[in-house]
């Protein structure tokens, strides 16, 4: 066994220990579901991020979690009073499938339509094992409907989602841009879509057959976007953009803490700082091993 793969080994046990009462049981991690702005709440858990966008020919979602959630997400969509039936589009940011968990289920169940990056498309079918790393091994990758381009404008029942190519945690990971209102005042929401810097160490790049400069493209992925005026920060994961902590305080104060224009140039340079480091780190590792 390559050193690499005992690397990996030893990640993947690690990860499903942490989450080993989360598979068991998912509702652990179950939140109420709210509202964020106008036409945008979130229907995640206290793991991963998924977003409803209500239009005037149905709903979106960005993401669509684990597949041991696939409950949990219906329950939540129900719980704001919409229904699943009605999600006419699941957008996702990337293909792991702690991301595009229920995918399938409600394309069959309910004809939703699904859409990724083109890049990453082709990366899921080029390798399958990029995508389905999780306990349940024999669970399906998601049916891609749509393929969507760098700077592509998804358009549906009035809404515009910005789709803008930043590479790095997977080849392939897309972000949003899309306007919302709150108050009558309208405000530029933005969504990164990968930021774990696990998958950028030089053991993970190896074992999947990825490019080894995967920690660089990630750095020019968040350059790219820095300068966005998001005041709006949507998470992919609730540490993102501290989902929780925003959720709790609008709980107890009231207002609307998600509208918070410094929390996305903080979250883009702290993202940066750990992808630099992990570019060293790797750097040092090619010469002690490659």
């Amino acid at each position: 066994m390559e050193w690499y793969e005992k690397w990996m080994r030893q990640h993947n046990m690690a990860y499903d220990k942490k989450h080993r009462d989360f598979y068991a049981e998912p509702s652990i991690e179950f939140i109420e579901p709210f509202k964020i702005a106008d036409d945008l709440y979130y229907v995640g858990d206290r793991l991963v991020c998924i977003h409803l966008i209500r239009t005037d020919e149905g709903l979106i979602l960005l993401d669509a979690g684990y597949p041991c959630t696939r409950h949990l997400l219906m329950t939540s969509i129900l719980r704001l009073g919409f229904q699943p039936k009605d999600v006419k589009w699941i957008i996702l940011t990337h293909a792991h499938f702690d991301h595009y968990g229920a995918a399938n289920e409600f394309r069959r169940l309910f004809g939703t339509k699904v859409a990724m990056s083109i890049a990453d498309t082709q990366s899921m079918r080029e390798l399958p094992s990029r995508a389905t790393r999780g306990p349940d091994y024999n669970f399906r990758m998601p049916v891609i409907d749509r393929e969507i381009a760098d700077g592509e404008i998804f358009s549906f029942g009035g809404k515009e989602i910005r789709c803008v190519l930043t590479p790095g945690h997977t080849l392939g990971v897309m972000s949003f841009f899309f306007n919302v209102t709150d108050q009558g005042k309208t405000y530029l929401a933005g969504l990164y879509g990968g930021a774990g810097i696990n998958a950028l160490k030089l053991p993970y790049l190896l074992y999947h057959k990825l490019p080894l400069d995967m920690a660089q493209r990630m750095v020019a992925s968040l350059d790219c976007v820095k300068a966005e005026p998001v005041v709006v920060h949507l998470g992919n994961h609730p540490y993102n953009n501290h989902t929780l902590e925003k959720r709790e305080k609008q709980l107890k104060e009231g207002g609307n803490p998600f509208i918070d224009p410094e929390s996305w140039p903080s979250f883009v340079e702290d993202i940066r700082q750990k992808s630099l480091k992990v570019a060293e780190e790797n750097a040092e590792l090619e010469k002690q091993y490659l």
